[in-house]
């Protein structure tokens, strides 16, 4: 099953059905649901949160519709991205509560010491002492000549003209600083307006087909590339390891900040660019992003391709059209199937052919031109001691590394309409008995007996991955 992933504003047009380009097509989604995976994420929940009214509990229900439980959400602590079965109202109970007012230094107010040894207590108290006195002095900006528009942009963000602050008094001003980019419309717009003056000047930006302004950032007066820019502003003594989320997200943030793929200054906002690039983010473990927002396409295009990420980005419309070709791809019985099978071994792509250094084996990998089960767009021919098989599998080039349960579910649904019951009589997918089966390790799949050859679907315990395998017989 494809995985499609829709901005938050796809979502809306459809909930709206102001059009009927809309209306049309949100009745072809709700018939293919069963067919395809679309997933929503973290990134929806934060821009509903934004909706102050309580239409944005009926748009979650609408979301639901297509969606089901397929969450995408990264785990801070686990410091990686996973898949979650959870709908979006249960998941907007977590989000959904009012920011507490947060003070840095209250931490370490009233703590319980009672345990600690000596030492231990000795040390908190030392480190708490340097972070409430040691003095960090911005008064040196007071004695630049720095150009008035650069002065009151700056000014709303460092503590010009204040004394000297405390680490502890400056980490607070420094949320407050978040805050006052989320709130005044003005403090980020100036804040980008000058970076972009001062560093690019509009002389690297954004083309589709390229990607030339990572390295040509380094005759800029950064001296780096945008991919070193990035890392050292996240990692300045390269000492910590970079996620793929903290990465993706500064990176993006980035292209707008410097002016290389900048939204109109009249409609940014620095909470919406933020929100933008958490949808572009978990857009990447997903065959298919939508949007309507060009400069979200432009700048989704433009990272996908930097960093070698596959899935593909369409305009709304594109899409529409796109997906009637999409939903008459699934197979219509056992004999299609088997025939575009051989189409594709005679005609795919060889991407590798190999031979074993231990076994009587040569294996050809084959990219096909068509998805099989809704899922497996990798062949691999198998020739091995004059028996031949063919092994189906998935590989994705992004930042998916693992399979939603839903997936298991949709191909096994797929191959029951192609194949019918199997060896064991089992059918369509058991949700309950079959997802605890594959937590414990014991799923056995399913299994068909032909005249010819057999058909299994398992998950691989060699490369601990779902694949579909087919075993001729020698009848001889």
């Amino acid at each position: 099953m494809e995985r499609i992933y829709f901005d938050k504003q796809i979502f809306s047009h459809l909930f709206k059905g102001e059009k009927p380009l809309y209306q049309n097509f949100l009745k072809d989604l709700l018939d293919n649901k069963d067919r395809f995976l679309f997933c929503y994420s973290h990134g929806h929940l934060l821009d509903l949160k934004n909706d102050k009214t309580d239409i944005k509990y009926k748009e979650l229900d609408f979301i639901e519709s297509l969606v089901g439980d397929n969450y995408l959400s990264y785990h801070a602590l686990d410091k990686r991205t996973s898949c979650y079965l959870a709908r979006p109202n249960e998941a907007f109970r977590d989000v959904d509560v009012e920011d507490e007012p947060f003070s840095f230094s209250s931490i370490f107010e009233d703590l319980d010491l009672s345990y600690a040894t000596p030492e231990q207590a000795e040390k908190l108290k030392n480190a708490t002492n340097i972070l409430k006195n040691q003095q960090l002095d911005f008064g040196f900006l007071q004695n630049q000549e720095i150009p008035k528009e650069l002065n009151d942009t700056v000014g709303k963000f460092l503590p010009v003209g204040l004394n000297p602050m405390s680490i502890m008094e400056w980490t607070e001003h420094f949320m407050g600083m978040l805050k006052t980019m989320e709130e005044d419309k003005t403090a980020y717009k100036g804040l980008r307006n000058v970076v972009d003056k001062n560093i690019n000047n509009g002389k690297f930006t954004v083309e589709y087909d390229s990607i030339d302004f990572n390295d040509d950032l380094k005759n800029s007066v950064l001296q780096k590339t945008f991919i070193e820019y990035v890392n050292n502003n996240l990692n300045p003594n390269g000492d910590k390891t970079i996620t793929d989320y903290d990465f993706y997200i500064q990176a993006y943030f980035t292209l707008d900040l410097l002016g290389i793929s900048k939204e109109p200054s009249k409609g940014v906002k620095f909470k919406n660019v933020m929100n933008d690039g958490y949808h572009s983010y978990y857009g990447a473990f997903c065959d298919y992003v939508i949007s309507d927002d060009q400069g979200f396409l432009k700048k989704t295009k433009a990272l996908y391709k930097l960093l070698g990420i596959e899935s593909k980005v369409y305009h709304i419309e594109e899409f529409i059209s796109y997906f009637t070709l999409l939903k008459n791809s699934l197979e219509k019985d056992s004999n299609t199937f088997f025939e575009l099978l051989v189409n594709d071994i005679k005609n795919g792509l060889v991407l590798e052919d190999k031979n074993s250094l231990k076994y009587n084996r040569q294996t050809t990998i084959i990219r096909p031109f068509h998805t099989y089960l809704g899922y497996f767009n990798r062949i691999e021919s198998i020739n091995e001691d004059n028996q031949s098989f063919i092994l189906l599998r998935r590989k994705t080039k992004n930042y998916s590394y693992f399979s939603f349960y839903r997936e298991y579910e949709g191909i096994i649904n797929n191959a029951f309409k192609l194949f019918g019951y199997d060896k064991n009589f089992k059918g369509e997918f058991n949700w309950e008995t079959e997802i605890n089966e594959i937590n414990k390790g014991v799923w056995d799949g399913r299994f068909w007996d032909f005249d010819s050859l057999t058909i299994l679907i398992e998950i691989n315990k060699g490369i601990n991955e779902i694949c579909l395998l087919i075993s001729t017989k020698d009848n001889g």
